[in-house]
């Protein structure tokens, strides 16, 4: 278990902060929200449920591989794509200890930042949050230099038999994925920006409604008129932990 803190606007001091589970298997490691498994058992006892996560965190790879299934949710469809991001670490020789671990400090320039790290080489799992492997031993913490993103090992639990992610990784609560690729993710992201709402545009007046920014919203002279906010709001709430696969959003 790690606690995430991260800045959706790298121009303000606080941080948010979610639960990630780092669910280490015989094959796979997979990275997933915390929350994502109470959401699984309310859905399964007849729950009905509505959530949003600020931040698209949810992984699957092999272990010793640097390959991974990065899974997205984008206007209330579910994604998969395929990333490589190996990681070239530097370790260093300052240590500390934490929870009577000894801990040693790495340091990497990866994703257009530098990052710095802390790994436990009495625990031989060359794994650790999000994308950051390949230390020999299991990272306890890590976080950019500029500290927008910091993760921290809170707990570790090892637990008899495998949990079934199925529905939460590999699918979405019940929805299949959609392959495509990290080009195509970016597309979506951009045209999502240059249009959005777009799928209300065909339907017809009167059978449909929303409401964003505390307006409801039921035709397209409304939807016209909140296009700016919720641009201005992408905007402003987009502090990409990779900057080497950011997008680049027009500002009229």
């Amino acid at each position: 278990m790690y606690d995430f803190s991260y800045k959706l606007d790298s121009l303000k001091q606080n941080s948010d902060n979610i639960e990630m589970v780092l669910d280490v298997q015989k094959d796979y490691s997979k990275f997933y929200y915390k929350k994502l498994i109470k959401l699984d058992s309310l859905l399964k006892n007849g729950g009905v449920i509505s959530y949003t996560f600020p931040i698209q965190q949810v992984l699957k790879r092999k272990i010793g591989s640097f390959k991974n299934e990065n899974f997205v949710n984008l206007e209330d469809k579910y994604y998969n794509y395929i990333s490589l991001d190996e990681i070239n670490w530097k370790i260093l020789s300052q240590t500390k200890f934490s929870n009577n671990y000894k801990l040693q400090k790495a340091e990497t320039i990866w994703g257009g930042r530098k990052w710095i790290a802390w790994f436990s080489p009495e625990i031989p799992v060359s794994e650790g949050p999000y994308k950051f492997r390949g230390l020999p031993g299991l990272i306890f913490e890590v976080k950019d230099s500029k500290d927008n993103f910091n993760y921290k090992l809170t707990s570790i639990n090892k637990i008899l038999s495998k949990y079934d992610t199925s529905n939460i990784v590999e699918s979405n609560l019940g929805v299949n994925p959609i392959s495509i690729t990290l080009q195509q993710y970016q597309k979506l992201l951009i045209d999502n920006y240059n249009n959005p709402f777009s799928e209300y545009y065909t339907m017809k007046e009167g059978t449909w409604g929303l409401t964003i920014f505390d307006k409801h919203i039921s035709n397209l002279e409304g939807l016209k008129s909140i296009k700016k906010d919720y641009q201005l709001q992408i905007i402003n709430n987009y502090n990409p932990i990779e900057l080497d696969k950011a997008v680049k959003y027009k500002v009229d």
